[in-house]
């Protein structure tokens, strides 16, 4: 072997045996399964005598693939069964890394235990909601609650597990038979509640007339006491009312009295 197929050979040698850490990423050096480094340096690390533990501290998703879901069904308060997918943005908390490493030796084994508790704690947050109260205007919180059950889920002695940043609820779908009570339910209300408007309405017109019939009557009330207390002013009246007639009429008795030209003697 030559000088410059030795050199290529020792440099493979050295990219085999090297490990490029990233800045999103924390890794834990071990030798024979004993941690050696808790955090390795960010750049190359010679890994010939150890192996470097990575977790990435960038987001996450669940489900990982962009163009997939996972359907997870859930009974609620009632309780009904209702099918839910649901999309999560999660991290691993750099502080806790370390812990984690020495309970679950991975990444791979603490992301398992992560997807289980997104799991379990949909299903924990969703009994807690009746249909009713998913398909109101309370729907908006949901994903506030599912977010809350999974983070408690992922707690440990020794730290968070991950820290849950985001939870999208993409679709959530009740039984059909629920679904279409629902809407009928509505349906009624809608009717019910056109309905009371309606009476109120023809309530205040109908008492509208009974009003005006009432001052109507005490109008006339008045003007009998009115022309029972003073004659003269029913004589106007009747003054009044037979010129009127005069207007009229082709033959009229100029100076006649009321009394007369009714035939009153």
């Amino acid at each position: 072997m030559t000088n410059r197929h030795a050199v290529f050979a020792i440099a493979a040698l050295l990219t085999a045996a090297c490990t490029n850490v990233h800045q999103t990423e924390l890794c834990v050096g071990t030798r024979y399964g004993k941690v050696v480094e808790e955090r390795m340096d960010v750049g190359p690390n010679i890994t010939m005598f150890e192996d470097a533990n990575c977790f990435s501290l960038t987001d996450q998703n669940f489900p990982a693939d962009p163009g997939s879901k996972e359907t997870m069904t859930a009974q609620t308060k009632d309780p009904m069964t209702v099918e839910g997918d649901v999309a999560i943005v999660y991290a691993f908390d750099p502080s806790s890394v370390y812990d984690i490493f020495l309970e679950k030796r991975s990444a791979g084994a603490a992301e398992v235990q992560i997807m289980n508790a997104i799991r379990d704690g949909y299903r924990s947050a969703i009994a807690g909601w009746t249909v009713f109260d998913i398909s109101s205007g309370r729907r908006a919180a949901l994903g506030d609650s599912v977010l809350a059950h999974i983070q408690a889920k992922l707690k440990t002695p020794k730290g968070m597990l991950a820290v849950i940043k985001q939870v999208y609820i993409r679709d959530i779908r009740v039984p059909r038979a629920i679904e279409d009570a629902r809407i009928e339910a509505t349906k009624q209300e809608l009717i019910y509640n056109q309905a009371k408007k309606q009476l109120a309405i023809d309530s205040m017109n109908a008492r509208g007339k009974i009003i005006t019939a009432q001052a109507q009557a005490e109008a006339n009330r008045l003007t009998s006491i009115s022309y029972a207390s003073n004659p003269k002013m029913l004589d106007l009246e009747i003054a009044k009312a037979l010129a009127g007639l005069c207007g009229k009429a082709t033959t009229c008795v100029i100076g006649a009295s009321p009394n007369s030209l009714l035939g009153i003697k």
